[in-house]
């Protein structure tokens, strides 16, 4: 495949290189240069530039199916009065559909790579092989509630059939939290994910409360509790750590463990906090995630970096917090979090993960600074084509892989079912 006089972006230098041809062969990208010969399919990137893949570092991909039905209330009773409550509801077919649903609402909007954490994941592994996306799936486990072991079996039984399924998913472990997952629990899938050298996506501090409950029943913020079991360490995904103090961060970035920014769920509970711009400054390795499109509502990671920059600048009341060249990094840095390196650059031998974006729309005009308009103007209808692991699964802003029209008629019966009345107690106590 050659992708032929397009401009090609990096988003870690902020550089152009115009009148660029990408060749790519198989999953990779062969040779980057101008008047390469033609290898395989032309695509004219003529007026159009190409980016790397987006990442979405942290997601509930499959809550697609709750969009909407918790809105205006608090943390606390989202989760109890109704995320909880429905996702009593949940089989595996639901998984599929949701997942469905959401990697086409990536896909359309750049994404080519997601970690995903939540239950079913051997269906949701199925829906993202369909759609033509990357993924790395986290089954999520609990250490508390009536049926914690038989899920925890299911969920090391999807990760060992997995690992070697595809080279599209990979697997992690997903302990859900600190405050689900009793310490001895937790040292049990560390033990677990060191012995099948997998890597670990955690929620930790997301609100204040939590870190103010853990330093008063354990005497250290949930931070340094994950360090004091060693759950700290290259590849851990930590969702959220949106409360990280100074010294927690300082923690974060020796590890070498990452964290996924969740920018809109945050600002949702009306909780406006000044994380980004201390842990830019800290050195931690950042990237961007959608959380679940119940708190998100979306899955649209140019739309996250947006509230994350605009949320930088309110929290510390300087407009010249998360300034461009710290935030475009973010889109795609998820990538190297989860291990592959390069990832987010378009390099001669890196996996063909691409995205074409077209400019000529309203609002991504005029172009004094593509890269700001990137960030603060791009819109969904930009994003052209998209190319994972060398194969065209976006086509002039179409699904290549996806009945969109199937897909919404089976996820409105699979979310009417799904949010039914509900006796009894949440799956979970928040």
């Amino acid at each position: 495949m050659l992708i032929r006089n397009t401009s090609v972006l990096s988003f870690h230098n902020l550089s152009i290189r115009e009148n660029t041809d990408v060749c790519i062969k198989g999953c990779r990208i062969k040779r980057v240069g101008q008047n390469i010969e033609p290898c395989g399919e032309i695509i004219d990137g003529s007026g159009c530039y190409l980016i790397p893949g987006l990442v979405n570092l942290h997601s509930h991909t499959a809550m697609t199916l709750l969009r909407g039905v918790a809105e205006d209330v608090s943390v606390e009773d989202w989760f109890n009065k109704y995320i909880w409550m429905y996702e009593k509801n949940l089989t595996p077919h639901d998984v599929y559909v949701g997942t469905l649903l959401g990697a086409a609402e990536m896909l359309l909007s750049g994404v080519t790579f997601v970690a995903d954490h939540y239950f079913y994941m051997g269906e949701a592994a199925k829906a993202y092989l369909d759609a033509g996306m990357r993924a790395d799936l986290a089954w999520s486990v609990f250490g508390v509630g009536d049926d914690w072991e038989a899920r925890y079996r299911q969920a090391l039984n999807f990760t060992e059939e997995f690992m070697d399924h595809d080279p599209r998913i990979t697997v992690s472990l997903g302990p859900h939290s600190l405050y689900l997952c009793p310490n001895d629990f937790l040292t049990t899938v560390v033990a677990k994910a060191e012995e099948l050298e997998l890597k670990l996506h955690i929620h930790i501090s997301e609100e204040e409360g939590q870190v103010a409950r853990s330093l008063n029943e354990r005497g250290m913020t949930p931070i340094q509790a994950l360090h004091k079991m060693e759950v700290l360490k290259k590849g851990t995904i930590l969702a959220h750590a949106y409360y990280a103090t100074d010294e927690d961060l300082q923690l974060i970035q020796e590890s070498g463990a990452g964290v996924a920014h969740c920018a809109k769920t945050y600002m949702r509970f009306g909780d406006i906090h000044d994380f980004l711009p201390r842990a830019l400054e800290a050195g931690v390795r950042c990237g961007l995630g959608s959380d679940g499109p119940a708190s998100n509502s979306t899955m649209s990671i140019f739309e996250v970096a947006r509230d994350a920059a605009l949320l930088a600048k309110c929290s510390t009341r300087n407009p010249r917090a998360a300034r461009i060249e710290q935030m475009m990094p973010l889109l795609c840095n998820g990538g190297e979090i989860l291990g592959i390196e390069g990832y987010g650059t378009i390099e001669e031998g890196g996996l063909a993960d691409l995205v074409l974006i077209r400019p000529d729309t309203p609002n991504m005009q005029p172009e004094h600074n593509i890269f700001a308009n990137i960030l603060y103007s791009l819109g969904a209808p930009n994003v052209d084509t998209v190319i994972v692991d060398g194969e065209v699964v976006v086509r002039e802003g179409h699904l290549v892989k996806v009945d969109l029209s199937a897909l919404y008629c089976e996820a409105a019966a699979a979310a009417e079912r799904l949010t039914r009345a509900v006796s009894g107690t949440p799956m979970q106590t928040y």
